[in-house]
């Protein structure tokens, strides 16, 4: 690997681990040198990191400290080290300085534009993610019943994850009934489900260690005339969306199609974040599609396209898929066509708002 201001980069924190090893551990290092990749790890890991990685051409070393690190760059003649700032906190910074004697120069932003850009089988790993989420969620639908805490449903559907291949989670999954799913980030609880409140899940799993992201908000009962109509504006804003981001679009112009559009129906203080954001070992990662997103859109990008709205002790509508750009085009993982799912009297039924 060829750097511009450093000569080796230290890789520390456990997700940028996986992305350039492909491989999982909860401790070690990576250093990366011109001459290719090595990951120091301590006796837990060193065994099956040498059999997953050494066939890769990743040389793997036994070590607890940095004495691999100061004996490559000895090797190489390198006096400056590039680092994340983002991820390294003060303390552990100052420790590095002392301990090796090395200049560090931040390399945040090289490092999100690299991962920002998603290799066919990162893609892969994406779409399996989002295809078991999608499956787990159809699965759970006949599941639901008055009186199902929110918590049950979220245990019904991450059981579902594993069942399918998932490692587990990739962020904690947000079960909201009625007036909770007014709240964007709520914390799945104990409320009880009742007639005539609306169901609002966010959930996604990890397959090979990348994420996957949906949002999905049904209807338990007979869902009111605002109720229907806020639906019908978020799902509009979303598929408006699908429709008209490209490739070489900002974040901010991809934003905008969403809020203009809800604006224009009324909506536009109701939708209270940003469209989207990028997905890959995190769940939230480079490019931000928000009001202040100038990061450019660009092919093999995944995101997330997730508008709505929200009536505080009311209820709240998102309508969200992963996607990524391809052929300069948005492209779902999701196939779900995201019609209103309405859950009444033990029958499941679809309401096609429009055509």
């Amino acid at each position: 690997m060829k750097f511009k201001n450093y000569q080796l980069a230290l890789i520390t924190d456990e997700k940028q681990r996986q992305y350039f090893l492909g491989f999982h551990s909860t401790a070690g290092y990576v250093i990366l040198a011109p001459d290719g990749i090595t990951f120091v790890v301590d006796s837990r890991y060193v065994s099956a990191a040498r059999k997953a990685l050494e066939p890769k051409g990743i040389k793997v070393i036994l070590g607890v400290d940095y004495a691999p690190l100061k004996a490559k760059a000895s090797e190489i003649g390198a006096k400056t080290v590039g680092i994340d700032f983002g991820n390294t906190t003060v303390s552990g910074l100052d420790y590095l300085k002392k301990d090796t004697g090395f200049e560090f120069v931040d390399i945040s932003n090289e490092i999100a534009m690299k991962m920002a850009i998603k290799t066919p089988e990162e893609i892969s790993y994406i779409k399996k993610a989002c295809q078991i989420a999608e499956k787990a969620w159809l699965e759970v639908l006949p599941l639901i019943r008055e009186g199902m805490t929110e918590r049950e449903l979220a245990n019904e559907l991450e059981y579902r994850f594993k069942k399918y291949g998932a490692s587990g989670t990739s962020f904690d999954s947000i079960i909201a009934f009625g007036k909770n799913a007014a709240v964007p980030h709520h914390e799945t609880g104990n409320a009880k489900l009742k007639k005539g409140q609306c169901i609002l899940m966010d959930f996604g799993c990890l397959y090979k260690g990348y994420c996957s992201d949906m949002t999905r908000t049904m209807f338990f009962g007979e869902p009111d005339e605002k109720f229907l109509k806020a639906y019908l504006a978020v799902l509009t804003a979303h598929v408006k969306c699908a429709e008209g981001i490209v490739n070489g679009m900002t974040g901010y112009e991809a934003d905008k199609i969403a809020r203009d559009h809800l604006q224009s129906l009324g909506y536009g203080k109701y939708f209270t974040h940003s469209l989207g954001h990028g997905i890959g070992v995190n769940i939230h990662e480079f490019p931000g599609l928000s009001p202040k997103g100038q990061a450019v859109l660009k092919e093999n990008m995944v995101f997330s396209n997730e508008p709505g709205v929200y009536f505080d002790g009311k209820f709240g509508i998102r309508i969200e898929d992963s996607a990524y750009i391809s052929d300069g085009k948005y492209r779902p993982f999701m196939k779900d066509d995201k019609s209103l799912v309405i859950i009444n009297d033990g029958k499941i039924t679809r309401k096609k708002l429009f055509r």
